[in-house]
């Protein structure tokens, strides 16, 4: 009876203390306390690789290089210059390698909601001072198939739209875009067939609601762009007026050079790499089957052909 007491009387003690001194928020990445507020902790932020310009001017990937374009055409990576995506602009806060590869992973095959949740803050601030995806009059997140929804318990991109919507003020759209068949994992694949496995794999439903809006597409990685083009591509010819792609990350082309006016004219008593010595070349990557080709898929991504999961 003694210990009985005892222990409810603990109870009452530590409720008591909780209610006057709060327990401070756990990090949901590292789980220490964090100082008010929602989202990671400042040092898990930094652990963060972000994205830095140059970048490309339609899908957002870092590039390397400085000086302007020597053909006019702009900062654009190959894979936009050789295949232009649906969408006008995607944009990323992160490059998809270390921790925030790590976060993603957990959410989506570790069923971190809480996790998923911070990191939709780190990108709504990203969001909101992202220029060139404004304006836009709803948010729609890239769906999963409801195989892949039963078996993760929730929708990786939604729980990050939900956020992004509720700072930005717009509204969530759910249920208008949805994916009509499982897909292979677009990192196992060689550039020309990612399109092709996206293919046709998402429907618009009440496709009115979509009339003349500007849409902003959220999802957490963007490696090819072939997912968010497709789906941009249905949105559109439901009546979109035009559709902008938010991601968490971006995978990095690690054979991405810009070769400018600079590279092609060197100055005196210094020796022009060629493009050979350090990237696949276009009539390479172009090649179908090729062991170049299935190279250059990989560098869209940090894991490449080593990736075994789905998206």
């Amino acid at each position: 009876m003694d210990g009985l007491w005892t222990a409810l009387m603990h109870r009452l003690w530590r409720g008591t203390l909780d209610v006057l001194f709060p327990p401070r928020p756990l990090c949901p990445a590292c789980q220490r306390p964090r100082r008010g507020g929602r989202g990671l902790c400042p040092e898990c932020l930094v652990r963060i690789p972000k994205v830095a310009p140059p970048l490309c001017d339609r899908c957002g990937r870092p590039l390397r290089g400085d000086g302007p374009a020597a053909d006019g055409l702009g900062d654009l990576c190959r894979a936009c210059r050789w295949s232009p995506h649906m969408f006008s602009v995607a944009r990323a806060p992160g490059v998809y390698d270390g921790a925030l590869r790590e976060y993603i992973h957990r959410v989506k095959f570790g069923a971190d909601r809480a996790l998923g949740e911070a990191l939709g803050e780190f990108l709504a601030g990203y969001a909101l001072r992202a220029r060139e995806l404004w304006p836009f009059d709803a948010v729609v997140p890239v769906p999963l198939h409801p195989q892949r929804l039963m078996e993760r318990g929730f929708n990786q991109a939604e729980v990050l739209a939900r956020v992004v919507a509720s700072h930005a003020g717009r509204p969530l759209m759910t249920g208008v875009l949805e994916r009509t068949r499982p897909t292979s994992a677009q990192a196992r694949l060689p550039v020309h067939s990612r399109r092709a496995n996206v293919r046709g794999a998402f429907r618009v439903r009440e496709a009115e609601r979509l009339a003349g809006k500007r849409l902003l597409l959220v999802d957490d990685v963007l490696t090819s762009g072939a997912t968010a083009g497709e789906a941009a591509r249905v949105l559109l010819r439901a009546g979109a007026a035009r559709v902008n792609v938010l991601c968490l990350a971006v995978g990095v082309h690690e054979a991405e050079w810009r070769w400018r006016h600079r590279q092609l004219t060197p100055e005196p008593g210094i020796r022009r790499v060629s493009a050979e010595a350090h990237s696949i070349t276009e009539a390479d990557a172009l090649e179908a089957g090729s062991d170049k080709e299935v190279r250059a898929s990989d560098a869209f991504s940090p894991q490449g052909a080593g990736e075994s999961r789905r998206s």
